[in-house]
């Protein structure tokens, strides 16, 4: 068989397992089509990019654009690449501003770079951000009020958009679900979706925070438009045709470009 035949049957065989089970784990799929669990993570990452899984930490589970995984598993998926991030437009912030974090694993880790700040007001509807800050001097944290939502412990609801727009933002940090080329800027759950668009409203500099996997992926929420004027702070420059059209629509996008070395290669 070619190696294209090759990739199709494992390929077959990670979904044909997906109907049947509610995960499969990276190790177990190496053992069973003796390929090394690299050719496996490829296989998974290939997968996920044309919608037909999700993955988690250690493996994947089925796709669907209803619903989101919890924070815990987020957290663990593209980790450096996060870190890399959230240093990123951590950059953005200055001393005396008023900042406001939503929930994400992605945000979650722009809120560990903000460590050592000093004189920052931060908002956010997140308990774990407002965990991991809380012992900062330098950080004022306020918490929105809102219904609590277990899986990755966000506030959400009515009561979180009236607090919100009680307040202007000097920035705005926001994760996101999903970059669409022809639904746009994507959420999982319309309340998630209703609060940055309100933040969006509320703040001189919106930044969205995702890595590259999420160019091309569909969710079930439009929340903007690609040419929504916005910050994108990601870990590498996005694919097309996002480069273009972000390019064309004056859409800001801060990421860490490749060596040079790198770029000769391709």
């Amino acid at each position: 068989m070619s190696l294209s035949t090759l990739t199709r049957h494992r390929h077959d065989v990670i979904l044909r397992r997906l109907e049947r089970e509610p995960r499969v784990r990276v190790v177990a799929l190496a053992v069973e089509l003796a390929v090394s669990e690299e050719t496996i993570r490829r296989d998974l990452d290939e997968l996920e990019a044309r919608g037909r899984l999700r993955r988690i930490h250690g493996g994947a589970v089925p796709f669907r654009t209803d619903e989101d995984e919890p924070l815990n598993e987020r957290s663990r998926i593209k980790s450096k690449e996060k870190v890399k991030i959230g240093q990123i437009a951590s950059m953005l912030v200055e001393d005396g501003m008023t900042v406001f974090v939503d929930t994400g694993s992605t945000p979650l880790a722009f809120a560990r770079a903000l460590v050592g700040r000093r004189d920052v007001q931060l908002i956010t509807n997140s308990l774990d951000i407002a965990q991991v800050l809380a012992p900062e001097p330098g950080l004022r944290i306020k918490v929105t009020p809102g219904w609590l939502r277990s899986n990755d412990n966000a506030l959400l609801g009515s009561d979180t958009i009236a607090f919100v727009r009680r307040f202007v933002f000097d920035i705005a940090v926001m994760g996101i679900a999903a970059c669409d080329e022809q639904y746009g800027w994507m959420d999982y759950g319309e309340e998630e979706s209703d609060l940055r668009r309100i933040l969006y409203q509320q703040s001189r500099r919106n930044v969205v925070v995702c890595d590259e996997s999420k160019f091309g992926r569909r969710a079930s929420v439009r929340t903007f438009d690609l040419t929504t004027p916005l910050t994108v702070a990601t870990n590498r420059p996005p694919p097309e045709p996002f480069a273009s059209m972000f390019a064309e629509a004056g859409v800001e996008v801060l990421a860490e470009r490749p060596p040079a070395r790198a770029l000769r290669q391709r």
